[in-house]
């Protein structure tokens, strides 16, 4: 599980630093296709360096600790146990999350296949391991409809920029969405087929 979470990190990186460079680059030029002073791109491109240095960066950060938590989690799981669905139980925590907290299911549910957390940036979710019985059971399909609302917030395109959370990493052993917008980024498919 380490080593496999170790290489989908190395790979995101690849891939961040990839889709950085890529944005860059669309700053080259100007409008009417001239090369822009050094002065003028220094200018332009101060944005891209704050939004993946400090926006990104924190945000992955949080998130690449909770996932590989979550599925060193996920490696020890007892099939004789449930598995329950619980927030930080804080004023923070997100309406739509709050709405799964206490979901109680068997850790073979299709539920935690999608919705085993975190389930977003900054997520602070975990599922735990209960006694069989000490919890009511949930009901999956219900379950997984909220799981759905809290996965789900429709862009200005008409996507779903919240579906890349639907993932479990311990079953997958990747730590970051396998369908994070990085991986859509021209040259993202080379750096995926390198071998590290």
């Amino acid at each position: 599980m380490s080593n496999s979470l170790k290489k989908d990190t190395f790979i995101f990186s690849q891939l961040k630093t990839n889709a950085q460079l890529f944005e860059a680059s669309q700053l080259l030029l100007t409008e009417d296709n001239t090369i822009k002073s050094f002065s003028q791109f220094s200018k332009d491109i101060q944005g891209i360096k704050e939004n993946y240095n400090q926006n990104y960066l924190e945000a992955e950060y949080q998130f690449a600790v909770s996932s590989a938590q979550s599925a060193a989690n996920w490696a020890n799981i007892s099939e004789d146990y449930d598995l329950q669905y619980r927030t930080a139980n804080d004023s923070k925590v997100r309406d739509s999350h709050a709405r799964l907290h206490d979901i109680t299911l068997p850790s073979d549910d299709p539920f935690w296949i999608s919705y085993y957390p975190p389930n977003g940036w900054r997520c602070r979710c975990t599922a735990v391991q209960v006694r069989k019985g000490k919890y009511k059971a949930s009901d999956s399909k219900k379950a997984s409809t909220q799981g759905d609302k809290a996965t789900s917030k429709i862009d200005k395109d008409g996507k779903n920029k919240l579906a890349i959370f639907r993932f479990n990493p311990g079953m997958t052993k990747k730590v970051f969405p396998p369908e994070h917008p990085y991986n859509k980024v021209k040259g993202a498919k080379e750096i995926k087929s390198m071998k590290k």
